[in-house]
């Protein structure tokens, strides 16, 4: 399995249907959603997804989001940032590669502020939002090499994937 952008589309957009029905949506409704998206992850191995979205579900559940924040889109950017951290230093480096480059997470923040700044249908708002964020994740990077027999012996071989 890889990561699947269509997870990230149906959980936003289901997470939009349950605010317009008046159910409470929280910021950590917001991670459980990337969370389940980000256990399909090959490379790197998602060992720091679960323990990132606890982490992160605990700090945002004491954000009031009744009536919503204006800070809520950096709120949202910073959040993904730490959680892909996480996902970073669950699986810091190959170990079947001794000369391993380290897993390195996306730079910066996803770029989401127009997309969540603008009113929209809220299946558009899914489709780009969940676009976004999936083409900053996969621009992580993982080492995915093992050893090739060179004059006989096993020597270690990079191969720095995108995160998938």
């Amino acid at each position: 399995m890889a990561l699947n952008p269509s997870i990230l589309e149906k959980g936003f957009e289901d997470m939009s249907t349950n605010a317009s029905e008046g159910m409470v949506v929280t910021y950590s409704d917001f991670i459980a959603v990337v969370e389940k998206y980000a256990f399909g992850m090959q490379f790197p191995p998602p060992a720091g997804v679960g323990p990132g979205a606890q982490i992160l579900k605990s700090l945002l559940d004491t954000i009031p989001t009744n009536p919503p924040l204006p800070i809520a889109t950096p709120i949202i950017k910073l959040s993904l940032q730490l959680f892909a951290l996480m996902i970073q230093l669950g699986f810091p480096a190959n170990p079947a590669d001794l000369m391993a480059v380290p897993t390195i997470a996306p730079a910066g923040q996803p770029p989401i502020d127009g997309i969540l700044a603008q009113p929209n249908d809220k299946k558009v708002v899914a489709k780009q939002l969940a676009s976004a964020i999936h083409t900053w994740m996969i621009s992580g990077t993982y080492d995915n090499g093992a050893f090739v027999v060179i004059s006989g012996a096993p020597v270690p071989k990079p191969v720095i994937v995108p995160w998938t």
